[in-house]
Order: structure tokens, then sequence, then C-alpha cells
């Protein structure tokens, strides 16, 4: 598949005026806007102030309207930042989740905490983590540091594959998966452990990856909740994305299986959430990409 095929518009000429619409969007673009659709009825459920409601009602027909202008005026380079622009997106979906922020649930909190030291002490993770001294927990926390450039590394490798025409593919199965997990954020509250319970359980290894993940964690994340999580779920629904956009290139959804794996275990050793937040998420994305895969062959 050619550049200049990847980017060659629908013949439209059949469509009826709602089809017509819908072919404006590609599927990943339809699930944001449903999710902000989702978001903007949520502002109304929690009964937020005015300027809240309109801005949530403006972004979903915004992100519509600039879909329909790309789609009829656009060039191949717009085309191109269309995909490169949707995980800002999402990313932006996940900031809007701070509007929904509650009192936490310190009663799952301190269920949540038992369950994890069980599995960092008793279970003996973190002793396994730390045996080689400063390696792995170096590690882990870079891992944590790099989730941010997944999305992008995964657009990278699809693009120098030539692949264009499997882009919409993993943007669909990142943003079902991510934005799934994103959508369940407001109706559990929990803080992170290293806030919940500060200066308890926490690594005895530090690195300069580790204040790096502390300052964006201070100054740029939500505290709405961290169950599911949504740093899992970026990293996992990215992986399976990959699967489903490359599957004659099984080392690399390998490789971004291990690197959404070792952000799973950062997430634990690290306090940043706790080990249930990860298997949720997993099981969420998990779910997306047999939902896509069976769907996809339904189809």
């Amino acid at each position: 598949m050619t550049q200049a095929a990847y980017v060659a518009r629908p013949a439209l000429a059949t469509a009826t005026p709602f089809s017509l619409s819908l072919t404006h969007c590609r599927k990943s673009e339809r699930v944001l806007i449903a999710f902000f659709i989702y978001t903007a009825g949520f502002c109304f459920f929690r009964n937020l102030n005015v300027a809240h409601k309109l801005l949530a009602l403006v972004i979903p027909f915004t992100l519509f309207g600039a879909a329909c202008l790309e789609s009829c005026r656009g060039s191949s380079s717009t085309r191109v930042v269309r995909d490169w622009i949707f995980p800002a997106l999402v990313l932006g979906g996940y900031w809007q989740m701070q509007w929904f922020a509650s009192a936490p649930d310190t009663r799952l909190q301190q269920l949540w905490l038992g369950w994890d030291r069980l599995l960092l002490d008793e279970w003996g993770l973190r002793l396994l983590i730390e045996s080689l001294g400063r390696v792995l927990p170096w590690c882990l926390e870079l891992s944590y540091l790099l989730l941010y450039v997944i999305p992008p590394a995964c657009l990278v490798v699809l693009y120098w594959q030539r692949a264009y025409v499997n882009v919409n593919r993993f943007l669909l199965t990142f943003a079902l998966g991510t934005l799934a997990v994103y959508a369940l954020l407001p109706w559990i509250a929990v803080q992170s452990p290293r806030i919940a319970f500060a200066g308890q359980d926490m690594p005895t290894a530090h690195s300069l990856w580790r204040s790096m993940n502390l300052w964006i964690l201070n100054h740029m994340d939500i505290s709405t909740s961290v169950f599911p999580s949504g740093h899992v779920a970026v990293a996992f629904s990215s992986a399976f994305g990959i699967r489903r956009a490359l599957p004659s290139k099984p080392l690399a959804f390998l490789a971004f299986l291990g690197m959404a794996s070792a952000v799973f275990v950062a997430t634990i050793y690290g306090r940043y959430h706790y080990a249930v937040d990860g298997v949720a998420s997993i099981v969420v994305c998990l779910a997306v990409w047999i939902g896509c895969e069976a769907y996809e062959q339904l189809g």
C-alpha cells in the first residue's frame, strides 16, 4: 500500500446523508467523539458548572467538524497530521477526567494496600526486583517514563513498515482500550498509594528517572482516581493495537508487550498504582482486542 493509496478519499456517490457524515470520521475518531459525548453527559450527571458543561458539549462537535473539514478539503499532509494528533486528543480525554474528582474510598485503598504488601513482601516481588541492586528499579522507572512515547513509537513502526492502511486498525484498538479505562475512572475514586500512604512501602532505590516520573505526576497528573490504571491501559492497548495492525511482525508485538509489562510492574513497585489497577486495565484492553478481532472476522 502506497502513501498515495492511503490518502485516497472514499467514493461517496451512493451514500445517504447519514452515512455520508459518518464516512468523514474514522472508526477511532468515532470512538473518541463518543467518549467526549459521554463526558459531556457526565458533566450534567455530576451537575458541574455551566462553563464545564458548555466546553464539554463543544469538544465532540469540534472534533466532528475538524474530521469533516479534513476529509473534504485536506491533503496528504493533513491526513498524516490526523494520524499523529490522535494520541494527543486521547491524552486530552484523560485530563478532562480531572473535572470529576471526588473523595477517595479509603476502605478500598486499605484493602488494596494489603494485597500489594502480600505481593511485594510476602510473595517476594520487591526482593526479586532489587536482587540485582539498582539495575531493575532503574529499568522499571525508565520504562514508566517512556510510556508517553509508546503510542507515537507505534506509529513510527507502522510508517516505517509502510503499513499506512493499517494505521486505523492500531488507532481503533488503542482508542477503545484506553478510553474505556478512562471512562471508568470517575466511578471508583481511589488515591495513588504514594499519596494515600505517603512514605510507606516505597522503593529503596532512587534514580533520575524516578525523580522525573514524580515531577510529571505531581504537576501533570489527575487526582480523580487511579483505578483502572490509565498508564497501563495506554501501554497494553498500544501493544494489542500493533498486533492487530502488524500481524506479520510478531517481534514488534512482543517488544511493545514487554514494554507494557514493565510499565505494569513499575506502577506497583514505584507505588504509583495498586496492583489491581493494572490488572483491571489489562482485562479491559484484552477484552477490547479480542472484541475487535471477533468483530472483524464477523464483518
